[in-house]
Order: structure tokens, then sequence, then C-alpha cells
């Protein structure tokens, strides 16, 4: 029976089985692809569903206590005999909820359908040797999955195949680690090579099932043919998901872990309701104000027992008293005076804060400060619930790379041989004797320097830089598919990179979001058919078969050399040029870029390039003259605010102006003999003119490399005159150009030197070597090893013989890392033939070890690099955001502590946070490296905690990396975050995303209640953005998914300035008001209802009619609050933005304090009061107040009443406000208007409703004693809030407080804490 069960619920089709917790997948997946199940690759990050909405979104409103009470309260009325209309609970109700409930369903509908554009994104799979175009969410574990150049990888995927003739495949993570560099992955060694039609028969891959780890992958594939080899898999032989495949032309990869359980979804996590703190204080309110109902309900109904039973038998005109009393009876007094009062609770209030908060995000939307022009991108609100949250942010959380950097470097300074030196651009500076040095002037210590620097990487060459390579605006030879070189696994018999170097116009389009016209649909192709004469490009060459024949074709546009600096037009357009192309052979090989001729904005950026004739002309005129100001490391080079003034004049004169200068001589000159007397400025210019030219053609080199540093330091080197044009078969090449050589002209007029190395070995850099180097044999067939890395690591593997340059450049190294910039020490040592084979021989062996291979690789590496001769060390500045140091400071300066969680090493991290100003460069550092233990950890806090208490007052770092942080989450969590929180700043450093999401869960279970923010760009700062309380992304270079899954996004982090110390203020001040207001005048309208039963022996009547009961808190009093909801300024913008400090006014919801809500409340029953008894007394003592000279009646009490409190309310609100406009007088002169009119119709309508009032207004209108007796309650409510606010402008009073004596200990509570030692 168990069995029959099993097979009736078994997934059928699925070729993924598990054993022990490994995964077993077939290659090529399931043949029958009608039993293969389906959606298994779909990605979910909506709440509802159509069926679950109803249900979930109806139980999520009810958990509020005002609309569970209405609906209590709208049940109760329709089964009593109620007192007033149900419907005047009902309708609101329904409002309320449909309001609500439409508002999270339009924001649900915009997640689905963001994930409809990625589940419906086209895939190529490979089934049967045959291209087939799938939706994305269908891709199975198993299938054969295609990744094009520039397409992001759908799935995790173990790589079988590549275009790259050593079997590599470069990509990005910018959405998984937030890193853009480029990253190399590699084919599974000795993978054997298969046809595509016998590739879904090569094996089974086992591995482990899908953890958060994004840096580690355990597997093997079983060969089927291959006697039972097995191959180990490790993380560099897989794609995962969110990764994009770059400079490569194609792939092919088998997937493993699809949908929800890739490693990129495991790392984010699920989309939750996120809720203001602010509700926290609303329902405290509401449970204030619940009791206090519940308390005068049965007040009331044990009064009216006292009368029915000892008042009420001494009247005899009222009739005999009833004997019995019953259970219904009682409920229904009891719940009578519960209907009655159910109006102090204000349901209105959740649809107000509801419209409140939409047009206030409108407006952060609508803000011209947070949107940014070059990108036409404005501040994106996708959860408008916690507009208010951006006031109340205690701790910042935010990423590094890309948030508060740019990822961009520039190399600045340098030591060599234990001498300092300065780059300028084509130069050197030596900072001694300020001599500029060229590449021609280089001693021997300082070419082997740069021939270090410009071999000791991994970059690739994306352009193709061969001498004899064609131009590519002449058009190839067409091929047909079987000459196209079937690709191999390795390194021989491969597909040549030069044949596939052509690329789709619109491949970068291709790449976004909108995916419709990212593919189009496959066509067969028979090379004797009509499509013989296709060109290679034409061909997939991973699809191209032994016979050629059977091939499976892709249509697509026409295809141009693109280079990567092309200038993009508005449009975006795409379509391919036509016409004739104009080409301009560029140096260093046949580098051509075409342009249809009369359309200069589609040219690369490049080759636009004029000649000038002044100095101000030139582009970079501004850059020239800022480098005079020194450097500046808050900004970047060209940022806006980099320095602090102006480099060009105001009054400059024209640009097109001669100058002449009275010098005759100049340093530089390329002028003919006749022109000896030209003036300096145009030696000047043309000096300006050639680094242009230098730039232009290292930018079409388009380096890719896997880190920005190695990128900065091989263009530096460039731009001096040694020019790295790339490797062919592991062969360096490396060609040194004279700077008197224009780079216009072409290299094979004036034979220029060229270097080659063959490059032997890379020994990557990993996070534990903290280095990386490489082994080359040069021309003269001698061995060298080349290492680069952080001096700390690098200085130990030297000789006792560089002892003395040690010194040196340590002490240099200090300076740079004084000035913010980030270091790297360099050394190399010439080898011997033994020592190579010995390295060999351990290098082979540690490879084929699967077990501790990586420990085992490592200890080989340290045994070559050893006795290093040190050359020096290099200096790069990291660029920072735009005003990245000012936001900080500001934010600082506001209350809020910043933690930088970042997946970089701690040396790079620490740089740039003194950069940035995140930590004070005074401050006290404290570094938690490798801690392994609970006992360390403790040790470690320990120290830290006596730090921060003995530093009387002294700013104080924490430092942690990832494994320690590890041991703090899960051994000492709550010791760690309690002294972390002393600190004025926190740096985490080499965290996986999940570990980030870890670390603000762990600060929001703190008993102090922190509200957090989280700010990233990648799609690794996900889960630490959906963690915290307010989700902050930025839509920069490292995708969009950060910015989609936060509540709030823009474009740059300086806007995060503004967006909390300017908007958060105003939303947390607007709804503070809103929420004690709406209070305020439920209880003015109440508390006249509960004095009215005093004088009607507790009968439970209503003193106004169902009309005003309904109409109050929806016409009469709605108006005015929600638009100074929208629009009350307690200060300027500027203010906000010059004085910080403002912004702590309201942290931890101070103005909802319970201070703030009894002065409400006593003010509310104040007014209540003399409203009351002043109409009271008025109707009491003499009645006949109506011009007719008759009596007033009943109805024209309540009517009075009622006409009063809509009066004093508006009125009260207005004294409350800071920012008065003229829209906003109106909105309270429309209400009061509202209620004369909608009155004056109501009563002129002879209804027998509740109460008759007719005509009973219209009497009133007519009477001179009410007006005047209307004027003068409106004085005699208001005269107290006047005095007070007027006061407190005169006497300076901040914070007004009912009870100063508890504010007053909490004072001295703070004062005595920040003195305690």
């Amino acid at each position: 029976m168990v069995k029959c069960i099993e097979r009736i619920f078994r997934k059928r089709g699925s070729r993924v089985s598990t054993i022990n917790d490994w995964l077993q997948i077939q290659i090529g997946g399931s043949v029958d692809v009608k039993k293969k199940p389906k959606c298994q690759n779909r990605i979910k990050s909506t709440k509802y569903t159509l069926i679950t909405f109803l249900p979930q979104n109806l139980l999520e409103q009810f958990r509020r206590i005002a609309n569970f009470y209405f609906l209590v309260m709208t049940i109760i009325s329709l089964l009593i005999d109620s007192p007033v209309s149900p419907m005047t609970s009902l309708l609101p109700l329904v409002f309320v909820i449909a309001v609500t409930a439409a508002k999270q369903g339009y924001e649900d509908v915009l997640r689905y359908r963001t994930d409809n554009m990625v589940n419906a994104s086209p895939v190529t799979i490979i089934r049967e040797g045959k291209e087939a175009i799938i939706k994305s969410q269908n891709v199975a574990p198993g299938d054969l999955v295609v990744v094009e150049r520039d397409c992001d990888v759908p799935c995790d995927l173990v790589l079988l195949r590549s275009t790259d003739p050593h079997g590599k495949c470069f990509i990005t993570t910018a959405n998984l680690d937030g890193e853009s560099n480029l990253k190399t992955l590699m084919i599974p060694r000795d993978l054997p090579d298969v046809d595509l039609e016998e590739m879904h028969k090569l094996g089974v891959i086992e591995c482990e099932a899908a953890t958060t780890d994004l840096y580690s992958f355990n597997g093997k594939i079983e060969l089927k043919n291959g006697e039972g080899r097995v191959l180990p898999l490790t993380a560099e032989n897989v794609l995962l998901r969110g990764s994009r495949v770059k400079n490569t032309e194609c792939v092919i990869g088998c997937a493993v872990y699809t949908g929800m359980v890739t490693k990129l979804q495991l790392n984010s996590r699920l989309t939750r309701n996120k809720n203001s703190t602010s509700e926290t204080y609303i329902n405290r309110f509401l449970i204030v104000i619940l009791v206090a109902l519940i308390a005068i309900v049965t007040l009331l109904y044990f009064l009216k027992r006292y009368n029915e039973l000892f008042v009420i038998p001494k009247l005899n005109y009222l009739g005999d008293a009833t004997d019995s009393y019953s259970v219904k009876q009682f409920l229904q007094d009891y719940l009578s005076f519960l209907i009655l009062f159910n109006y102090l609770i204000p349901i209105s209030l959740y649809v107000t804060i509801e419209l409140q908060r939409v047009i206030g995000s409108l407006f952060m939307e609508w803000d011209l400060e947070l949107y940014e022009k070059e990108t036409d991108q404005p501040c994106v609100v996708n959860t408008s619930n916690l507009n208010e949250e951006l006031g109340q942010i205690n701790i910042l959380f935010s990423d590094k790379t890309g948030t508060l950097t740019k990822n961009e470097m520039n190399f600045q300074q340098c030591s060599i041989a234990g001498r300092k030196f300065l780059f300028k651009k084509s130069r050197l500076e030596d900072d001694e004797t300020s001599a500029l040095l060229d590449i021609n002037k280089f001693n021997a210590d300082q070419r082997v320097f740069f021939q270090a620097l410009s071999i000791c990487h991994t970059i690739q060459v994306a352009s193709d830089l061969s001498e004899g390579s064609e131009p590519s605006s002449t058009k190839k030879e067409p091929k047909s598919p079987g000459a196209v070189a079937k690709i191999r696994s390795g390194p021989s018999d491969m597909f040549p990179i030069s044949d596939i170097t052509e690329e789709s116009h619109n491949s970068s389009q291709q790449s976004e979001l909108n995916v419709s016209h990212a593919i189009e649909n496959s066509v067969s192709a028979h090379p004797n058919g009509s499509n013989s004469t296709s060109t290679a490009s034409d061909v997939n060459p991973l699809l191209v078969t032994d016979d050629g024949y059977s091939v499976e074709r892709r249509k697509r546009p026409v295809v141009i050399k693109r280079s990567p600096n092309f200038a993009r037009a508005a449009n975006r357009g795409h379509n391919a040029p036509t016409g004739d192309s104009q080409s301009i052979q560029n140096d260093l090989g046949s580098v051509v870029h075409s342009a249809p001729q009369g359309s200069s904005n589609n040219r690369p950026i490049s080759l636009q390039f004029q000649r000038s004739t002044s100095e101000k002309d030139l582009p970079q005129y501004a850059e020239a003259h800022s480098l005079s100001l020194g450097h500046r490391r808050a900004h970047s080079y060209g940022a806006p605010n980099a320095y602090l003034t102006s480099p060009i004049a105001a009054d400059a004169p024209a640009p097109n102006v001669m100058f002449r200068s009275p010098s005759t001589t100049s340093r530089e000159s390329y002028a003919a003999p006749m022109f000896t007397r030209q003036p300096t400025i145009l030696v000047r210019a043309e000096s300006q003119r050639r680094k242009k030219e230098i730039h232009d053609f290292i930018f079409t080199l388009d380096y890719q490399a896997s880190s920005p540093d190695e990128k900065a330091l091989v263009e530096a080197c460039a731009n001096l005159g040694m020019v790295y044009l790339g490797d062919d078969d592991e062969i360096l090449r490396i060609r040194i150009v004279p700077p008197h050589v224009d780079y216009k002209r072409s290299f094979t007029s004036f034979h220029p030197k060229e270097e080659t190395f063959q490059r032997l070995h890379v020994l990557e850099f990993t996070s534990d070597r903290k280095r990386m180097s490489v082994i080359v044999m040069d021309g003269e067939d001698r061995k060298w090893i080349y290492t680069k890395g952080a001096e700390s690591y690098v200085f130990p593997l030297c000789a006792n013989s560089s002892a003395a340059r040690i010194a040196q450049t340590d002490a240099h190294i200090s300076d740079f890392a004084r000035l913010g910039l980030r270091t790297l020490a360099i050394a190399r040592r010439l080898i011997t033939e033994k020592q190579y084979q010995d390295f060999l021989v351990e290098l082979s062996q540690a490879n084929s070890s699967l077990e501790n291979r990586k420990q085992l690789s490592e200890e080989c590496y340290a045994r070559i690099e050893c006795n290093l001769d040190l050359l020096g060390a290099t200096a790069v500045e990291d660029a920072l955001q735009d005003d990245v140091a000012d936001t900080l400071v500001s934010l600082q300066a506001a209350g809020i502590k910043i933690w930088v969680l970042t997946g970089d090493k701690v040396e790079t991290a620490l740089n740039i946070a003194l950069s940035c100003g995140h930590i004070p460069p005074d401050a006290k550092k404290y570094f938690i490296i490798d801690c392994k233990n609970r006992e360390e950890m403790l040790l470690h806090l320990n120290a830290l905690d006596r730090e921060v208490i003995f530093g009387m007052g002294q700013d104080c770092a924490l430092l942690i990396d990832g494994k320690s942080l590890s041991v703090a989450l899960t051994e000492a969590s709550s010791e760690f975050r309690d002294v972390a929180v002393k600190c004025t700043a926190v740096l985490c450093c080499r965290l996986s995303p999940l570990q980030k999401s870890e670390v603000v869960s762990l600060i929001k279970s703190s008993n102090e209640n922190y509200n957090t923010a989280s700010i990233g760009d990648g799609a690794n700062d996900v889960s630490m953005i959906q963690e915290a309380h307010v989700g902050i992304g930025i839509m920069g270079r490292e995708g969009r998914q950060a910015a989609r899954c936060a509540d709030f996004a823009f474009a740059k982090f300086c806007m995060l300035k503004r967006l909390l110390l300017v908007h958060g203020h105003y939303h947390s001040v607007r709804l503070s008001l809103l929420v004690l207001y709406f209070f305020y005048k439920n209880i003015v309208f109440m508390g006249i209802m509960f004095l009215f039963q005093f004088h009607t022996l507790f009968s439970s009547s209503s003193v106004y009619d169902s009309l005003f009961l309904t109409l109050y808190n929806v016409i009469y009093t709605s108006l005015p609050i929600l638009f100074i909801a929208i629009s009350e300024k307690p200060y300027t913008e500027d203010k906000l933005m010059r004085t910080p400090k403002l912004y702590k006014k309201n942290t931890d919801n101070k103005q909802l304090q319970w201070p703030y809500f009894l002065m409400w409340v006593l003010f509310a029953v104040y007014h209540s009061v003399i409203i009351f008894y002043f109409a009271f007394c008025l109707f009491s003592y003499n009645n006949v107040i109506l011009n007719i000279g008759q009596t007033a009646a009943f109805s024209c009490f309540g009517t009075l009443l009622m006409w009063t409190v809509v009066i004093v309310v508006n009125l009260k609100l207005w004294l409350e406000s800071m920012y008065l406009s003229y829209w906003y007088i109106f909105t309270i002169v429309i209400s009061i208007l509202g209620f004369i009119i909608t009155t004056i119709i109501y009563n002129v309508i002879n209804l027998d409703f509740d109460t008759d009032i007719y005509w009973a207004y219209n009497n009133l209108l007519a009477s001179l004693p009410t007006w005047l007796w209307i004027l003068l309650t409106c004085v005699a409510c208001l005269v107290p809030d006047y005095t007070i606010r007027m006061l407190q402008r005169a006497l300076n009073i901040k914070n007004f407080s009912i009870f100063p004596g508890n504010q007053r200990k909490l004072k001295m509570r703070e004062k005595f804490e920040s003195t305690y030692l």
C-alpha cells in the first residue's frame, strides 16, 4: 500500500535522484520531454496568488486592532437593536479594507510582472545535438544550456564546453558578490571531447545539495565510456545564476541547481511584509483607547442600572419599572453603549495613513534632487509603507563595492628600489628631485618593475590587435559551416578566438531585463541550401559538427566590430549602420572603427578627436589644471566637488583667442623651426593632445581584468609606453612604445621593440594567500616567478638581501596608506630548471588528489614563492562615489551608526573606510581576524569593551573578517552585538550574502530596538536589503536586482543624505501629527457624547444624527489633516541638509511618545467639556435663540454641537501646523463649508430616520446669538492652545512635556552613562 502511494505522488520524468544528500544528475536530462516536470527553474518573489490573495490579505488587515474592532462592531450592530445605523460602521470598514487591498494587490502585481519577465526569457538548450529555445522557467536539472556572450546565466551550470581555445570561460559576477571584474572559469580537466549528439551520453554528475556558499562546490563527473573514470568538480567549473558571460563567444553547461534552489536564490530571503515601527505606537494608543472605551461603556452601563433601580421608579411620569432583567437585556444595554462609542476608535486613521504614504512616495519620486539626469533615473519607491521609517534610522548597513566606491582604480604612486615616484600620465615624477622620467630614461630597476606589472596578471585583451588583422570595415569571405573547425574541450583543435570576435550590435541591449528582443527564432540551414553563403558569424561554433550539415543556425542582426567605448545614442537605437563606412586605422595593429557617414553620434569616443589651436579648446583643460590642486582622496578624478575651488575662472576668455607669451623656449616642442616663437600655450595644447591620443588608444584595447587593481596597473604601464597586447596561446606580448612615437601612426613604420614571455603557470590569488604569482619564461629561456600581493604576505617571502629595500618600501607604503591608497608589493626571482621540474611534480600530485587539494596546492605554491627579490610597491586609488565622504559624515552627525558589510579583504576595505570617512582617522582600530572558537571571540570582545569604556569618548572602530564573524554569530551572538553597537564604526569583511543578512537580523534582535537600514547595489545585497527595516537599492552598474527588491532605490549614494535627512524627517513629523490629531478629534467627538449621557439618564441615546456620525471622519475633518500630512515642513530643506543634528529630534519616534499623546488627550478633553457645557448652559437658561422667537428643539442642540466641533478641531490643526499655505487654509475653509452645505441639504429633506433635524440648521444659521456663541466657544477652546504655542516660541522651549520630572531624570541618566568609566 505504501509503495502504491509513493508511486502516485512520485514526480515522473525527473532524472535527479538524491543519495546521502548528494544529487545525481544525468547530463542531457530526460529524453521524454512530455514527462519532464515544468517550471523547475521558475523564480517567485510575490506574496500572493489568485487563490490566496483574498484570505491572506484579509487576515493581514484584520490583524490591525482598528479593523478587527470595527468588524466586530459591525457584526454586533447587525445583531442587536442598534442606537445608530449599522451602515455607519460597515461603510467606513469596507472602504478602508478595499483601498488597502487594492494598494497591496497592485504592488504584488508589479512583482509578478517582473518575475514573468525573467521566467519567460528565452534560453537555448541542446537536445539530441540540436538547438532548441525554451522559456527560462522550463529549464530542468540535466539540460544542456547554451549561454552566449553578454548573456546572463539562467541557472547554476557545470561548464562542459567553451569557444575559448584553452577551455576557459570569462564571466562577471556583479549580481553575486558585487564585483564587476572579469573572472575565469575552466572546463573540467581531462574532460573527453565528444560530439554534440553524444553529449547526453557523457555521464552522470554527482554533487552536493545546493548551499548558500557562493565560493564552494563539491562534485564529480562519472564518465560512462571512460572505464569508470571520475573527474572532480570544483567551484571554478560552475557558472552560477546571476553571473554574465563576457569575452567568450559561447559556452555550454549542464544545469545542476535550478529555480529557488540556485545559490543566488538561497542567498535571497523571501519577500515579507515590512511594518513601520510607528504602527507599534499606533497600536499602543489604540489599546489605551480601547481600554478606555471598555471602561466608559462599563461605567455607563452600571450607572444606567443604578438609575433603573433607584431613580426611575421615583419618576412616576415614566411609568412602572420592569420587574425582570434578562441576559438579552444586558447584552442589549451593554452593546448599545459599545456601538454608540465605537467612533472613539479612528478607523479612517489607517486609510488616511495609506493615502498620505502613497502621495508622499510620489513626492519623493518627483524630487529633482533625487533624479539622475545622465541616466534619466528618478527615485523609485517600491514600498510606501516605510516612508516615515526613513526618519527613524539608528544603524545603516552599507555595501562597499559599487555603493561607496565606483570600483574604478587609478594608479597614483609607486615605490621602486627604495625611491618614491608619482605617476604623471606618460611619465614618472621623482618625489625627491621632481625630475620627470619617460621610458627612455628608465634605469634597470624601473624597467624591471614595470615589466613585472605588465606580466604578473591575468588580464585579457578584448580587441584583436594582431598586426595582420583584417580591418573590420572590410567584409570577410563567406565560410561554409564545414570550414569551421570543431571546438574541443581542451587546448587542441579549438575554434580560434580570432574568428569569433564579431558580436551583435545589440548584444548589450540583449542582456537587459527586457528579453523580448534578446533571441530570435532559430532556423535550420543546410550548406547547400539558400543560406549556404552565410558568414561564419552566423553559425554558433559550439553547434558545428564534423560534417557541418546538421546545424542549428540562429538569425542575427547585421554585426559590426564593437568597441566598449561607443557613445550610446539617447534613443538607444541598435540599427546596423548602412551606407559607406569611414575607417580609421589605429596603432598597434589594424584596429578599425566604422561609423555611418554623417552620424557622428555613433562614433567611438576614442575617434572623436579634433586638433585645437588653444588649450581652452581641449576637454582636458579642466583636468590638467585640477591636478595642480593636489591629491584629494575623498573623490575620484573628475567627480563633482572633487576639489575645493574651480580650476576655470569665470572670466575665462574665448577658446579661439590666440595667446602670446614672452617666453620663446619650452620644455617640449613639436613645431617646425620656422615656428620657434610659437606660444607656450600651443606646445602645452599639443602635449594635451598626445595624452588624449594615448588614453583613447588604451581605451580601445578593452582590458578585461579579474581585479580592477590589475587593470589600473596594466593601463599605467601602457601610458608609460610598455603596452600589453594580450596573450596568444600563453605567449605574452609587450610592445615598447617610445614617448616620441605618435599613436596615430602605424607601428610598422618605425619597427617598435616587442618583448614576449611564455606564461607557464598562474598561482591564483586567494583570500588566504593574499597574493598571486606567475611563472614565465623570457626570450633567453630563463624562468622567472613574479609575485604581487599584500605587503604583509610578500615581505616575509623576500630574501634577506632585500632587508634594506623592504624597510624603505614599507615606509613608502605607510605614506600611501595615509593617503587612503590601496597598496601592493611586487617581487620576483630567477628559478632554476630543477626547481621548476620539482614544482611540476608536486603540483601534479596536488591536482590529482581528491582530498585536501586546496591545501596541497597552496603548500606547493609556498615552496616556490620564496627567496624573492623585492622590486617595489604600487599605490592605487579606488574611485569613490560622488560626495560619499560628505554623505557619511553627515549621517554620522545625525546620530546614525554605519556598518560596512563587504566581500572584500580587510586591507582593501580598511583603506576605503578611511578614505571615505567611514572610520575617523584618529579612531582606535580593533581587528578580529581568524578567530576560531568562542573562547577567542570572548577574549577579543572583552578587550574591545575595555577599549570603548576606558577610551574617554575616543572613537573606536571594529574590523572583523568573515570567519571570525561566523564564530560570533553562532557561538557569541549576543555578546558580539552588545559590544559592536558601542563602536563608532564597524567594518565586516569577506562576508557571504547570507552573512550580511544575519548581521542585520542580529542587530534587529537587540533589546534597544534599533531601526536599521541597508543599502547596496548588487544581487549579493538583496538578502541584507530585505532583512533590514528599510531596504535601499542603488541602480548602478552592477544590475538592477537590488533596486527591484529594495523599498527605495535611486542612482547615487550621495542621494541617501537627502532621502534620510529631508524626506525622512518630513515624513516622521507628518505621520506623528496625523496620528495624534486623529485621536484628538475623535476624543473631542465622543467626549461630548459621553457628557451627554449624564443628562439623559444614560439611555444610550445619540446626541448626533447618523449623518454626522458617517461624515465626520470622511468629509468634515479628513481633507485638512491629509493635506498638512503631505506638506508639513517644520524646517526648510536647506536647513535640514546643513544641520544633520535635527534628524535626531524624530528618531525613536520621539513625537509619538506618551507625553505627546497625553497632551493631545488633555486638550481633547478640555475642548469637549467647553463645547458641551457652553451649549448646555445656553439651552438650559434661555433656549429662545431663534430669530422667530421660538425655543430651540433638541435637534438644534445636537446640530449646534456638531457645528462647533467641526470648527474647533479644524482650527486646532491650523494652530499646530508650521507650514502654512493658501491651499492649506483653503482645505480648512472647504471642510467647514462642506459641513454647512451637506447639513443644509440634509435638513431641508424631511427624513424621520434617527433624529428629526428638519429645518433645524436653517434656523441656527439665521440666528445671531448662535453665531456669537460659536465665536465665544471657539475662543475659549483655543486660547490655551495659542498661549502655550506662543510661550514655547518666546521662551525657546524645544520639547514640551507634561512630565518634566521624568524628562529631567532621563537627562541625568544619559549624562551619567556618558561619563561612566
